[in-house]
Formats: structure tokens, C-alpha cells, sequence
């Protein structure tokens, strides 16, 4: 299980109506109302705090890289219960953090297009596309080229859900120019088991962190295989989870042949 705050982090989908629809609402959840409260792995833990609504307030993540760690405070910003920003800083204490990201909402009231912002100004944005289930079908990337003036769409990835609500393929799509017709670059699928991912109880979730399938599936993720198109060794990852008396996940075990990377969450 991964959880990225970085725009770098691509490896993502979007998602489906049903909870964009929901997401900026109180987060009462299924399982007798629990919230997540920090998620902690060798390298890296976030703690959660919320708001009286159950939104969440603020976003502190630690990252160690050997003998050396920094700081990502992510602070959610609502008009009228819904997220319009995201500020950012590496300092908790720090009173003027800086402009992240902001949304953007179609007309029937789901998040169209996600900006990011360096020194207060647009670096890219993420268009998304949305088919007539009111699934997310496709994110498109935009950035400005080096050497370029104006953005351009090099990037993109095609999903596909199933009837119970969870991304089972993300196709990842390339070109060399906004002229360029897509190709493939590769394929993600994804298997799950039937327990409700409690993730998806908190609001905004996915847009604060990253927009990927264990974030926003409506069940756990067991078996991940990126398959390049060029014919090259997919690769395979498992997880294993371990379920509190309230069904949620309290431990998560990721395994990548030799590997192995334990994530521990903790709920309130």
C-alpha cells in the first residue's frame, strides 16, 4: 500500500461518480464510524487529523531516506463543504504555506480538473473524462514541455471498473506530441477481495493524496501486474492483509519477489 502527496507520482487512477458525488460530505462510515488516523511503513508516516465534519483538516507525512527524513504538511481548503485547494509546506509550524493544487467541478458537481502550482503558478493540470455511467474513464496529463510555451498532452490512462465498483485495468498511454495518436505503454491489473475498502469513508482522500486504486476502489487490492507493452517481464505484486474486529485493514503486506514492506494503519 502507497501513499503518495507528490505530483511526480503518476502511477494513479480516478474516482468513480458515485463517490465524487460524496466525497466532500461527513464521512459517516460503514464500519461503526471509524476514520483513519496515520498509515506508517519503514520509510514513510502520515498522520490524519479531521475537522468537526469529519473532513480532513490537515495531512502530516514523514519521510525518512537514511540517515536523513523531511516533512509534507498537506492542508485541505472547503468552500461551502466542497475541496477547492490543497496548501502545502515542510514546516507544521509555518504560517503561510504554499498554494499546491486546486479543483475544478463540472456541472454535475464532479471534479473535472486538478491544477498544480509552483511558486503560485499553474506547472500542469489533469483533465478528467468521465463515461455515461458517470465513471471516471480517463485522466489526461498536461505539462510544458522544456523549451515549450504552452501545455501539451503527452500522457494519459484509460480505466476500466467492474459492477462492484473497483478499477480492475488501467491502461497507460503515451505519445511524442499533442499531434501523435495515444499508444500503449503499458497495462495495470488489478484483483481485490470483498472487504470494503474504509478508505474510500474518508472524504476527499484520493484528491489530497493521489488519485490511485488503493485509494478509491470500492475493496482491498490483493494482486497488482504491470504488463509493458514492448514485451517486457511484467511485474507482480500481492498484498496480505490483516483485519481489525471492525473489518478494517490494521496491517497490509506488500510482496514484489524478494520483497516484502509491511504498512500499519491505525483507526480512530
Amino acid at each position: 500500500m502507497s501513499l503518495s502527496l507528490h505530483r511526480g507520482a503518476l502511477g494513479a487512477t480516478v474516482l468513480s461518480a458515485a463517490f465524487a458525488l460524496s466525497a466532500f460530505k461527513p464521512a459517516y462510515s460503514d464500519n461503526n464510524g471509524g476514520l483513519l488516523h496515520a498509515i506508517s511503513s519503514p520509510t514513510d508516516k502520515t498522520v490524519i487529523s479531521y475537522n468537526a465534519d469529519k473532513s480532513i483538516a490537515k495531512m502530516v507525512t514523514t519521510h525518512a531516506m537514511g540517515d536523513d527524513q523531511y516533512t509534507d504538511v498537506r492542508i485541505p481548503v472547503y468552500q461551502y463543504g466542497k475541496l477547492v485547494k490543497t496548501m502545502s509546506t515542510a514546516d507544521e509550524k509555518e504560517q503561510a504555506p504554499a498554494l499546491f493544487s486546486s479543483f475544478g467541478y463540472d456541472k454535475k458537481g464532479r471534479i473535472d480538473k486538478i491544477s498544480y502550482y509552483e511558486e503560485n503558478q499553474v506547472s500542469g493540470y489533469d483533465s478528467l473524462v468521465y463515461d455515461n455511467k458517470g465513471q471516471l474513464a480517463a485522466r489526461y496529463f498536461f505539462v510544458i514541455p522544456a523549451g515549450k510555451q504552452t501545455f501539451e498532452n503527452h500522457y494519459c490512462q484509460l480505466y476500466t471498473w467492474d459492477q462492484k465498483g473497483n478499477i480492475i485495468q488501467q491502461e497507460n498511454m503515451g505519445r511524442g506530441s499533442d499531434n501523435a495518436a495515444f499508444a500503449l505503454s503499458s497495462t495495470v491489473d488489478f484483483k481485490y477481495d470483498d472487504k470494503m475498502n474504509s478508505q474510500r469513508s474518508v472524504p476527499g482522500f484520493g484528491y489530497i493524496t493521489d488519485l490511485n486504486a488503493v485509494n478509491l476502489s470500492a475493496n482491498n487490492i490483493i494482486s497488482e501486474v504491470i504488463t509493458p507493452a514492448n514485451g517486457a517481464n511484467a511485474i507482480a505484486k500481492t498484498y496480505v492483509y490483516h483485519y481489525n474486529s471492525r473489518q478494517y485493514p490494521e496491517k497490509v503486506t506488500a510482496k514484489n519477489n524478494n520483497e516484502e514492506v509491511v504498512t500499519e494503519l491505525t483507526w480512530e
